[in-house]
């Protein structure tokens, strides 16, 4: 993929992309930085993106280990030097980045996808990020173990526990 096509790329995934660092970060400012962050990356490593082989995938993982390092960073600073915790929370209200093509659809999904937020918005990350790319993004149980580099048996294990979490079971 060239370097011309991620324009391409931001406005076909954008809006899931997006969506995808709110429900990681959990707050707007660090969300849009991730986003960022996300498609700088993207340019970086344009060369290796195929086009062909699920390209949003590919964006998601950038994003996942962009956050990872994000926050593994924080924590060794927090170790050497403990500062003040100044935690804004910001509730997710699915706002989205992109043009409403068929209304009730969109009015559909966007009401399913902040109750996945809210359902699964006290859970923790491990559980949180299968739950949202699972159920909000829909996406298959293959694509999830590769954006997170885990193996599925450990996507499926951890949707499950998640489940029961949400609904209040022990086990």
């Amino acid at each position: 993929m060239k370097v011309t096509e991620i324009d391409k790329l931001v406005n076909i995934n954008g809006k899931d992309i997006y969506n995808f660092c709110r429900q990681l970060t959990q707050n707007k400012e660090e969300a849009d930085e991730l986003y960022q962050d996300t498609f700088l990356k993207a340019i970086e490593l344009c060369h290796k993106i195929d086009k062909d082989n699920n390209p949003k995938s590919y964006l998601m993982s950038i994003a996942v280990r962009l956050w990872k390092n994000r926050k593994r960073k924080i924590a060794w600073r927090l170790r050497i030097a403990p500062m003040e915790s100044h935690q804004e929370e910001l509730e997710y209200n699915g706002s989205q980045v992109d043009e409403i093509h068929n209304p009730e659809e969109e009015l559909l999904k966007k009401e399913q996808e902040t109750l996945v937020a809210k359902s699964i918005g006290n859970l923790k990350e491990e559980y949180r990020v299968p739950m949202y790319l699972y159920y909000a993004a829909e996406m298959p149980l293959k694509e999830i173990s590769r954006i997170l580099h885990l193996p599925e048996g450990t996507i499926k294990s951890r949707l499950h526990k998640a489940r029961n979490e949400v609904n209040g079971y022990d086990g």
